[in-house]
């Protein structure tokens, strides 16, 4: 497993940085950023080839967590974590799936996954969400909260229940029955909202069942998980890189702070939890691609070790900068603001470490098992 960048992922990172750098607004400015300058940096990224996922010679996960990791830096608000994730959950059954989910998956269209629901966690399994045989079709019944993107999405990635197991409707985020509300979000740049389906209709070529959907929203859970650790990692890179220059710049008692030792030791503690909250997403990027039987848990590992690590960056930076880091002008509590957001996303530290556990319960009791059985 090659965790170095080829040319052509090194190429792909610098080129999303210089779109970001000059179709997107500053950190500073991101809360002022108008709806026209959100919807031209999303089209640029789309025009670049951001969304060409799967295939021979698309986008894999490596590639997606480097462009999400470049949005991270630049604090970007754009539909790239669902859009990205549905898509690349999907690209392995790309030819066996539905005709109407192929035709959302190769168009452009920004996509916003609703999986959240009131009272309960992250888990695909048992949605209260639910598809049902109407007069006229399929038609979704239910609640989903702190749906991303939700009022520039063009798509909306349901997961529901569907004669008791889990599936994965793609409906249209403009129709009749489907109610959205906006939600407040610790991120105020991050557009979160509410969506009640009810009575939504759905075409059964767009929806995904049995087997296949479990498989499917398996890589979701995996891919939604490595795409949100990596934005934070960008931010936490960034906001440190901030807080370095700031340290070399600032000056008390004729010399500069960066010089003294205990903020020094800050810095250094702060820099190995960015590169090995990187590292983690790196490889477990590389073994999704690579279809590694450890994929699914290397994800778990990195969101769970990147949501409690960039936190810890970010208050570090806020350390460096002091009081002014906590004003409305200054960038430092927006990328703190980021981070905390994708923590939560696909699961929070706390649910992965659950999800680990549990793995390493069951390989113990099989293993068990075997033993005496021998």
């Amino acid at each position: 497993m090659n965790l170095t960048n080829t040319d052509e992922q090194s190429w792909l990172s610098d080129s999303i940085d210089a779109i970001l750098t000059r179709a997107w607004v500053t950190p500073q400015e991101v809360a002022r950023a108008t709806p026209e300058q959100r919807r031209r940096v999303w089209q640029e990224l789309v025009g670049f080839g951001a969304l060409g996922i799967g295939g021979a010679d698309g986008l894999r996960a490596v590639e997606l967590c480097l462009i999400a990791r470049a949005l991270g830096r630049h604090l970007a608000a754009v539909p790239f974590l669902g859009s990205a994730a549905v898509r690349l959950a999907l690209a392995p059954d790309a030819g066996s799936v539905p005709p109407g989910l192929a035709s959302v998956l190769a168009g452009r269209q920004a996509i916003s996954v609703a999986l959240l629901e009131p009272g309960r966690g992250w888990t695909t399994e048992g949605a209260g969400a639910r598809l049902v045989c109407g007069p006229d079709g399929l038609q979704i019944h239910g609640d989903k909260v702190a749906v991303e993107q939700l009022h520039v999405a063009q798509q909306l990635a349901v997961i529901a229940t569907l004669d008791g197991g889990p599936a994965l409707a793609v409906v249209p985020a403009r129709q009749a029955g489907l109610v959205m509300r906006a939600q407040r979000c610790f991120d105020d740049t991050v557009m979160m909202g509410s969506a009640g389906f009810q009575g939504v209709p759905v075409s059964a070529s767009c929806v995904l069942a049995g087997p296949a959907a479990r498989a499917a929203l398996d890589r979701l859970m995996a891919a939604g998980a490595l795409l949100a650790a990596a934005e934070a990692a960008g931010a936490a890179d960034r906001v440190l890189r901030l807080a370095c220059g700031y340290a070399a710049q600032r000056r008390q008692f004729g010399r500069s702070i960066g010089s003294f030792q205990a903020l020094r030791h800050l810095l250094a503690d702060a820099y190995v939890h960015a590169e090995s909250g990187w590292s983690a997403v790196r490889y477990a990027a590389a073994a999704l691609d690579e279809g590694a039987p450890e994929a699914a848990q290397a994800a778990s590992v990195a969101k769970a070790y990147v949501s409690r690590s960039a936190r810890e960056v970010a208050h570090t930076a806020m350390q460096v900068f002091g009081g002014i880091a906590f004003t409305a002008e200054h960038p430092a509590h927006r990328f703190l603001r980021r981070i905390g957001v994708r923590a939560q996303q696909f699961g929070d530290a706390a649910y992965h470490e659950r999800l680990l556990g549990q793995e390493l319960a069951d390989r113990a009791r099989q293993a068990l098992e075997t033993a005496s059985v021998a």
